[in-house]
């Protein structure tokens, strides 16, 4: 993926395509064993890490964090007792000491993430029993700005909630794509219900094949453990999404990651295109610890709830609620603070040669969230990070954490960072195929950007909006291109880009057209319930959108997302 020429309002579509032995496990080497402070358990609650003053900035509530303020925690209420994710495969043995040490949390605590929502929200966490869990331990060391290593381990409950048995496993390593990963995963020991796995390397060593010893019967459960070593290489500002950025490391999915099952089969061959976002996984919970040099921010998807440093290292413990991967930042990160009326906290990350642009990205943020939250559907986590990243194209997308790549450009920020945001609802919240029909995410989020200006700037500035947007969809090679397409069926970047962006803020606007605002909001909304921390695809956006309006929206579609058909 390469970053385009900036434009005034060209510049999201053109800059922001991103738009993706067991025994040992406590004794992670570095830094990690010069952290004598135990992280604890979470209790009913925790203090917070960050308060605010009444002039609405931030002072740091703990002497430990005064180098890498961190985001306002919630009390923890865990009222509904944590149920093991489907039945266990025969054979299934009790977790061991050293898999219960890895944090203070197993893989039957899940309830805990409630301490990740919002009050409102809490109850979320019990209509997803059979969600996959990640306990990771994840420790950080630096050699200079030149690169730096993630040693890590992991525990992953998995349960089939397919119709078949699964005769294996997959892990997607995704630092092992080349195209836009600066760095690299190598797997260390594996187990299956305790017992030692041989990973089967596949696609350029992009995917590893976990083979069982006997198939998974829909609706069992199994559990992993893996240990993994990921490097990350310095050069983000030349056009990448995971690495280093001016010292600072941004890594995304750095930990084996489970894929989705699509049509049968594990979505795990390397893509033959690098024109949009390539990974799909479906929703989890997370539960994790990050290790890294003191005095050094550390930005990530979900709330922390506890915190420690001792000596030179610094730990930070990480609750998620239902998000489908996480990601982290850490280096030299100046945070500006901004929230929502309804209390939740947008945290602006910058270099600190941009730290003056770090209130204007946080309102950004505040003021398309609340936004969205109107016109789609409420956030239900406590807080949104967004991380100035130089060179991640223009900016790439992750649940409860973005990072925005054109921060103090000469031409701004704010299409990025709008679009990035109106992610959180179009992938994170609800889900669709990146490969296969990339335009529910991507489309959806342009169109987000319009919905921003019309709030913010008044309805001159997204009728600019939507013509600049006409200008895309023309400038393809065949404008008359559908833009429910795979990835790889368009014809270079500059064709996904016109046709799945341009062209595709274009369709939603022809559907609100169609509908009129009372029903296309209605529509809007009654999609995010439907589908919410689940997976959507075309016919549903159809179905949904016409069961809205009671009316037959095919001749529509057709023209707009399937072409002939």
């Amino acid at each position: 993926m390469k970053r385009r020429p900036l434009f005034a309002l060209c510049l999201l579509l053109a800059a922001s395509l991103a738009c993706n032995a067991l025994n040992n496990f406590a004794n992670i080497p570095g830094p990690e064993e010069t952290a004598t402070d135990a992280v604890g358990g979470v209790t009913a609650s925790v203090t917070p890490l960050v308060t605010k003053t009444a002039a609405g900035t931030s002072t740091v509530g703990s002497s430990t964090a005064t180098q890498h303020a961190s985001r306002t925690t919630q009390s923890v209420t865990a009222t509904r007792s944590a149920t093991a994710a489907g039945t266990p495969a025969a054979g299934t043995p009790a977790p061991t000491a050293a898999e219960q040490s890895l944090l203070p949390y197993t893989l039957d605590s899940a309830a805990l993430a409630q301490a990740a929502m919002l009050p409102a929200f809490a109850g979320d966490v019990a209509t997803l029993p059979d969600a996959s869990r990640y306990v990771i331990d994840v420790a950080i060391t630096f050699d200079g700005a030149r690169s730096a290593t993630l040693t890590g381990r992991e525990l992953i409950r998995y349960t089939n909630r397919q119709t078949t048995t699964l005769p294996d496993l997959m892990l997607m390593l995704w630092p092992n794509d080349s195209d836009e990963y600066l760095g690299q995963t190598t797997l260390g020991d594996v187990t299956i219900n305790g017992a030692p796995v041989q990973p089967q390397s596949e696609s350029k060593g992009l995917a590893a094949r976990l083979p069982l010893s006997a198939p998974l019967a829909p609706g069992q459960h199994v559990d992993l453990a893996v240990a993994f070593t990921t490097r990350a290489d310095d050069g983000v500002q030349q056009g990448a999404r995971f690495g280093l950025t001016h010292g600072v490391l941004i890594a995304p999915t750095f930990y084996p990651i489970i894929p989705r099952i699509v049509d049968g089969q594990w979505q795990s061959q390397w893509p033959d295109s690098a024109n949009g976002d390539l990974s799909n996984s479906d929703t989890a919970f997370y539960a994790y610890r990050v290790t890294a040099p003191a005095g050094v921010s550390v930005a990530a998807s979900g709330v922390v709830v506890d915190q420690g440093q001792s000596g030179d290292t610094q730990s930070q413990t990480v609750l998620s609620g239902p998000m489908r991967d996480i990601a982290l930042a850490v280096g030299d990160l100046k945070l500006a603070q901004r929230s929502t009326t309804d209390g939740i906290s947008v945290n602006a990350w910058t270099l600190p040669e941009h730290a003056a642009d770090g209130p204007t990205l946080a309102q950004q943020g505040v003021d398309q969230v609340q936004n969205l939250e109107t016109r789609v559907g409420p956030y239900p986590f406590p807080q949104l990070d967004i991380v100035d990243a130089p060179g991640a194209y223009g900016g790439v997308e992750y649940p409860g954490l973005v990072y925005i790549g054109v921060v103090g450009e000469q031409n701004g920020f704010e299409e990025a960072t709008v679009h990035e945001v109106g992610h959180q609802w179009f992938y994170s919240l609800i889900g669709d195929d990146q490969l296969l029909q990339p335009w529910l995410d991507e489309a959806a989020a342009s169109y987000t950007e319009v919905l921003y200006a019309e709030k913010v700037h008044g309805a001159q500035a997204a009728r600019q909006y939507l013509a600049y947007f006409q200008s895309e969809a023309k400038s393809a090679s065949d404008p008359n291109l559908p833009i429910g397409l795979p990835v790889d069926q368009y014809n270079g970047l500059n064709d996904y880009a016109a046709i799945v962006y341009g062209k595709g803020a274009l369709f939603f606007d022809a559907l609100r057209t169609q509908l009129g605002d009372d029903t296309f909001f209605k529509f809007l909304h009654a999609y995010y319930q439907t589908y919410r921390y689940g997976f959507a695809d075309s016919a549903a956006f159809e179905h949904t959108a016409e069961a809205s309006c009671g009316c037959d929206l095919k001749p529509l579609f057709q023209k707009w997302v399937f072409g002939a058909r």
